[in-house]
């Protein structure tokens, strides 16, 4: 079964991993993409994050974050992250899956606490063809151990 996931990541530098995950693992019924296809157009923070909650999380029920050089630095990715976390409404939170590219350096910190208390899964970019699904099921499946989310820092004012 499919499962409806949001992907995370750093636009310039990892597009292309991002698309190929949304063409290849969409067209196969691995997941069903309610991703950003781009970075939007605006300066206005409020509006990025309301646009991202209410039209691309809502009905999301998995957020991979794909780890490159350089997303450790990149504000957008953790206010994902952290709104992936927060349930609202008749919302659950997301399940949290990180994927190391081959390009990846530091995890972005909430991911990394996550990691650390097991809530989020993980895995190799390299082993995405026999490993994505079942690493997409667990993570889904953690959705119900609210107990080990950690989403207590503050949301990262600008990239670095």
């Amino acid at each position: 079964m499919a499962h409806k996931v949001f992907v995370s990541y750093h636009h310039y530098n990892d597009q292309n991993r991002a698309d190929y995950l949304r063409r290849y693992y969409g067209q196969n019924n691995t997941i069903i993409d309610r991703s950003l296809p781009e970075a939007l157009d605006s300066q206005d923070n409020d509006y990025i994050l309301s646009v991202i909650r209410t039209r691309h999380l809502r009905d999301s029920t998995v957020t991979i974050v794909l780890i490159g050089s350089e997303t450790y630095n990149r504000k957008w990715v953790d206010w994902e992250i952290y709104s992936s976390l927060r349930p609202y409404g008749d919302r659950k939170r997301n399940g949290l899956l990180a994927i190391y590219l081959p390009t990846a350096t530091y995890v972005p910190s909430r991911l990394a606490d996550n990691i650390r208390t097991g809530y989020a899964v993980t895995m190799k970019w390299e082993n995405i063809s026999w490993q994505l699904d079942s690493k997409i099921k667990e993570a889904f499946n953690n959705r119900d151990k609210y107990y080990l989310v950690e989403n207590s820092r503050p949301r990262r004012v600008r990239n670095s």
